[in-house]
């Protein structure tokens, strides 16, 4: 299972209806994140730009965009960000990986190939330099 964090703003007719007649909404996400393989660790309300935070488990990005959608399709949030989650494991997993890669890349124009090189495609009219990510 992934971790991820998400971030959302109330549309107005939700806090609106929330202050109204409030409410435990960290029940029913916790509902809707089991019919979807997942398990909701934490929901907070906070100030600022967004209204909500969620830190939760999925079993992948599909079903965490398909989270996102729901809330957003129900017209319940105004605006999401989901954010997927390294553990440390997976994070020293991926430092290892950025090592092992640090010896084969390199970076635009200092590799022998790349100087004084012009792409065809793109050296026409702006005579730009080829280049890379």
């Amino acid at each position: 299972m992934a971790f991820y964090l998400l971030r959302a703003k109330y549309a107005q007719d939700s806090m609106n209806a929330l202050v109204q007649r409030p409410e435990d909404r960290m029940l029913t996400t916790t509902r809707l994140l089991k019919e979807v393989g997942g398990r909701l660790h934490y929901y907070f309300f906070c100030f600022g730009e967004y209204d909500i935070v969620l830190l939760f488990e999925l079993p992948d990005n599909v079903s965490a965009a398909s989270l996102a959608m729901t809330l957003s399709a129900a017209g319940t949030v105004t605006s999401t960000e989901t954010i997927p989650l390294l553990t440390t494991e997976e994070a020293v997993d991926a430092m290892n990986q950025a090592r092992e890669a640090s010896g084969i890349y390199v970076p635009p124009g200092r590799g022998p190939e790349g100087r004084g090189r012009r792409s065809r495609s793109r050296a026409g009219k702006a005579g730009r330099e080829e280049s890379g990510p």
